[in-house]
């Protein structure tokens, strides 16, 4: 469950709600159609080029060969919302189609299953307006029952904030009840720390440093291939001791940091991505050029954007990103070569003593990275020096989470509380294996914090919510009622506060 714009996500398929004549609300025309203009939800139209394909409508997968990441458009299903007769017919006519989808989607970004994305269905333009409660019940519902048996991963893409509020509370709420186990391809001692990350996460004590094995499944190409083919007239070689900055040294290009930054510019995100922007930590630090992180954050971070280092300054206690190997945005802060790494750590201590901060200050947790050979897990050294000094630690205390696809070969720094997510070399199991223990990592994160119930007072889950939300939600109500009539107390803010946390939404009356 990712709180995500699905449009952005990189995935194989995706689900789009339409009615029983294929007509599909207007916001979804540019990515159903691209390059069309944008279009007023109202305006319903029937796409160009759909196709009934066992019954299912398919708007074809038009990504070319050996394409670049906005190339990637990924088969499209529609599913009819509309003629259907209850929330839970059209949930299983929509996981009947995301079982076709899954069955032709190509799959992109060396993915080890199909990924299909779908939204809440039925809720919006759809039958089922206003019941936004019995929607998410029943599709989380089925959902869970669904990916325990057939061989496909399945992305809930959450735009609003109570939706994915509601969604991760009921799988809570199936978890406590039912006792089951909804991540059992981790083992348990990744479902502890997964718990025990999220919920540093959710008291506001954790912050993320991303390598490039975040945006592999985006469909960059990794360091070999990204050299290669800035050296299209000559055969590279490549051994486990290839010094890569000094390859790009010896390309001897002028216009090496244009090239890698067309290159690496998208308007995507990979499912890791939206997973660790939905922990909604303060600061996220990268040693990558693109902009997925920003692409993810566009959703969750709308009242205090995203600001990103060193192209701009953080002033005040707002999100940021420290991009430390430079930025697609700028393609001369790109650092590719070996003079351009010496230069870094010359010119600019400065970033990397953020790095080395923010393990003083949080929990850093290290993710997608090649841990044998990275310089900057050897900062945690540094920083542990400082961290003996404090008498009030735990004497088995760490600097930080380092988390390997497979195990290293090198050593895995003392320093770090470290972990492999599996003992073999297969990279492309490890990578849906750290999907899937983010997953839980953001879902922890979710119901540990304070924004669990952000979706209590929304207007969308008041007809059809638990009999529990729904006493506590007129109670709240009626606080608020009383807090507006004695404005000039001391406590009236703090009420609206609560209560917007809570997803409180004015009446038309109100407004």
């Amino acid at each position: 469950m990712v709180q995500a714009d699905l449009t952005r996500l990189a995935a194989d398929a995706f689900l789009i709600p339409c009615d029983s004549e294929l007509h599909v609300t207007g916001t979804w025309r540019p990515f159903v159609e691209p390059g069309a203009p944008w279009q007023a939800k109202h305006e319903w139209f029937r796409p160009e080029g759909v196709q009934l394909e066992d019954g299912v409508a398919v708007l074809p997968d038009p990504t070319p060969k050996d394409p670049s990441p906005d190339q990637v458009v990924g088969l499209r299903v529609l599913v009819d919302t509309v003629g259907v007769e209850s929330i839970p017919a059209m949930v299983s006519r929509s996981l009947d189609a995301v079982r076709r989808a899954a069955a032709r989607a190509t799959r992109h970004g060396g993915r080890a299953l199909p990924l299909v994305a779908l939204p809440i269905l039925g809720v919006g333009q759809g039958k089922f307006p206003g019941r936004r409660a019995e929607a998410v019940r029943e599709l989380v519902g089925q959902l869970l029952d669904f990916v325990t048996i057939h061989p496909v991963d399945v992305a809930l893409t959450l735009r609003r904030t109570a939706d994915f509020a509601a969604a991760q509370w009921e799988r809570q709420r199936r978890t406590r009840d039912l006792g089951a186990d909804f991540w059992p391809e981790l083992t348990p001692e990744q479902g502890e720390l997964a718990d025990e990350l999220g919920t540093k996460a959710a008291h506001g004590e954790l912050s993320v440093f991303a390598g490039a094995g975040v945006s592999r499944p985006v469909g960059f190409p990794s360091w070999k291939d990204l050299l290669q083919g800035l050296s299209p007239d000559q055969k590279l070689v490549f051994t486990e001791e290839t010094d890569y900055p000094q390859v790009a040294q010896d390309l001897n290009r002028p216009d090496l940091n244009d090239e890698v930054a067309k290159k690496l510019t998208t308007g995507k995100h990979a499912l890791a991505h939206a997973l660790l922007v939905d922990l909604r930590t303060p600061s996220l630090v990268t040693t990558n050029y693109d902009p997925c992180f920003e692409n993810a954050a566009i959703v969750i971070h709308q009242d205090e954007p995203l600001r990103v280092i060193a192209r701009q300054l953080v002033i005040g206690g707002g999100p940021w990103l420290l991009k430390l190997h430079g930025d697609v945005a700028y393609p001369k802060t790109i650092v590719l070569t070996r003079g351009q790494y010496d230069a870094l750590e010359n010119d600019l201590p400065a970033l990397r003593g953020v790095v080395q901060t923010l393990m003083l200050t949080s929990h850093l947790l290290f993710v997608g990275f090649g841990f044998a050979d990275d310089d900057f897990l050897a900062m945690s050294q540094a920083a542990q020096k400082v961290r003996d000094l404090a008498t009030d630690q735990p004497a088995d205390a760490k600097a930080g989470t380092a988390i390997g696809l497979c195990q290293a070969k090198g050593r895995t720094y003392a320093e770090l509380d470290y972990h492999h997510l599996r003992s073999d070399h297969d990279l492309t199991a490890a990578a849906r294996q750290l999907e899937i223990l983010l997953d839980r990592v953001a879902w922890r994160c979710q119901i540990a914090g304070r924004g669990r119930a952000s979706y209590l007072l929304d207007p969308g889950y008041q007809q059809d919510g638990t009999d529990q939300d729904r006493v506590l939600a007129e109670a709240l109500t009626q606080l608020r009622a009383t807090a507006e009539q004695w404005q000039g107390s001391s406590g009236a803010q703090a009420v609206r506060d609560l209560m917007d946390d809570l997803g409180w939404q004015p009446s038309a009356a109100d407004r």
